[in-house]
């Protein structure tokens, strides 16, 4: 209308962009906007400017350039989405099933994939759907499937715990490079916050907005305690007492209790494979320890790929088991603390 368009929008070359549009964008707006860009349009956007003052003098638009590209529209493939396994089975070690999935990622119908208006409510999902609590809810109710009805009623979590929680799921998620954009986005939005917690922004300074490898827990120990953690998280945030907790875990997840009743770890952190969970090398792994010494590293190998690949690791003794029960308990009493709550001898917590 006399002017240029000027045309905003994500870079189509982005993951999950090939679709992306432009768009226009206008402060100002007056009369039939939408009648004289179809006219222009069937005219083939013929520059006759006589001809569409002429036919349109009432129409009036004002463009300006966004303050944030943010804002706009995008692809549903270009976002950060969060995928869960559709069947599922409560007799099982876990019900909900899921993780935070990259850009660029869709599912077929094995897989439930739910998006998000912005990141924060992605990552307040993940936190109560990483939880034994968030699982329990899934559990409890029997079902083979897990539908879109369950998934809505799960609770986007907030507060201090929440915060904490979420770091966590952001260290565990982010083992490559295609979760570069959000771990940027969950540290910037953080430390540009002058008011921000300092209680957690002592956490986050030991990290850097870009994304490298030492970014994510890698350790089975360490993505074992982060998982604790977060259970704990989530049950201060809903106000539940530790021996609520304790009780979740005890009663509806008792394979888990079983795994981890069995599991033992090395002094690196591994997780030694076990005929418990059927893993694979536990056999190997058991032949190698017979009649081992326990103290010098034990090494096994084992098949994979229907025998194409193989497996070698060492482990390091010694070799130790873990209490989710005691873990939870000290978690307990130390995040209380940091989050400045009250705990008493039997682990109820208050503001």
């Amino acid at each position: 209308m006399g002017e240029p368009i000027q045309l905003y929008g994500m870079d189509t070359e982005s993951v999950g962009a090939k679709t992306a549009r432009q768009f226009g964008y206008f402060n100002y707006w007056q009369g039939d906007v939408i009648a004289a860009l179809n006219w222009i349009r069937i005219n083939k956007n013929k520059n006759n400017i006589e001809s569409v003052r002429t036919k349109f003098s009432s129409v009036t638009v004002r463009q300006i350039k966004p303050r944030e590209l943010n804002s706009l529209p995008v692809p549903i493939k270009a976002k950060y989405s969060f995928g869960c396994r559709l069947m599922c089975q409560p007799a099982n070690e876990r019900t909900l099933i899921g993780t935070i999935l990259p850009r660029g990622i869709s599912g077929i119908n094995a897989v439930r994939v739910i998006y998000f208006i912005d990141n924060e409510k992605l990552l307040a999902f993940s936190v109560i759907a990483f939880s034994v609590i968030g699982d329990f809810f899934i559990k409890v109710k029997g079902k083979s499937n897990v539908q879109s009805d369950d998934i809505g009623q799960l609770p986007l979590l907030d507060g201090g715990a929440v915060e904490l929680a979420k770091l966590r799921v952001m260290r565990l998620v982010s083992l490559t490079e295609a979760y570069s954009e959000l771990w940027k986005d969950f540290l910037d939005k953080r430390k540009s916050q002058e008011n921000f917690d300092y209680r957690f922004k002592q956490e986050i300074a030991l990290f850097s907005t870009k994304w490298s490898r030492n970014i994510a827990y890698r350790i089975d120990l360490e993505r074992r305690q982060a998982l604790v953690e977060i259970d704990v998280l989530v049950a201060i945030a809903l106000t539940l007492t530790i021996d609520e907790l304790i009780q979740v875990y005890s009663v509806q997840f008792s394979v888990m209790k079983t795994y981890e009743e069995t599991d033992q770890y090395d002094t690196k952190g591994q997780r030694l494979p076990n005929t418990t969970r059927k893993d694979a090398g536990a056999k190997e792994l058991r032949e190698a320890l017979k009649n081992h010494d326990g103290v010098s590293p034990v090494t096994a190998s084992w098949p994979i790929d229907n025998g194409n690949q193989t497996v070698t690791k060492t482990f390091y003794p010694p070799f130790n088991h873990v209490d989710r029960i005691a873990d939870y308990k000290t978690a307990y009493r130390v995040f209380s603390k940091r989050l400045g709550l009250n705990s008493n001898e039997t682990g109820n917590a208050a503001s």
